[in-house]
């Protein structure tokens, strides 16, 4: 993927709604990844960096829950957005406490959704930011007698965080 737009994964088991979006989202100046299955997403995120992925709480096989989890630990920084027509106070509940950054509840209107997008890659953005501030200040404490051990830390750092 290119460094411009968003880089958004959308996941959700109807093709239509899948095509329906990523054309959207794409012609807003978005790089979108469409995929129907929560083991497409994981696939997509072993190979591709995402912003924001915007996922569907209902799904065969795996559900947009148990997504969610397995994103967190694939990518720490990718911001969740849960899509759904099936929404209840409980699942909104369980979503916040996997750190979706939104909950939504379809049908939703296609510009609010690409506001939350917006939002949810701002706060990204800040997250990255502050992490790698912090890892930046104890790797220069832990190396400050040793140029050498940090400028190699450093660019190990950076290298980190710019792939996000």
């Amino acid at each position: 993927m290119s460094d411009s737009g968003i880089r958004i994964l959308l996941v959700d088991d109807e093709q239509e709604l899948v095509d329906y979006l990523s054309k959207r989202l794409i012609k807003k100046g978005n790089q979108v990844v469409g995929v129907t299955s929560g083991e497409a997403a994981l696939e997509q995120v072993g190979s591709n960096t995402f912003d924001v992925a915007v996922l569907d709480l209902k799904m065969p096989h795996m559900d947009g829950m148990e997504l969610l989890t397995r994103l967190e630990e694939a990518q720490p920084f990718l911001q969740p957005i849960m899509l759904t027509g099936h929404g209840s106070m409980d699942s909104a509940l369980e979503s916040g406490r996997h750190q979706a950054f939104r909950f939504l509840i379809k049908p939703y209107e296609f510009e609010g959704l690409l506001d939350v997008i917006h939002q949810a890659r701002e706060y990204r953005t800040k997250q990255l930011k502050e992490a790698y501030t912090r890892d930046l200040a104890r790797v220069m404490a832990e190396h400050s007698s040793e140029p050498h051990e940090l400028l190699r830390e450093t660019a190990l750092l950076k290298k980190k965080y710019e792939q996000g």
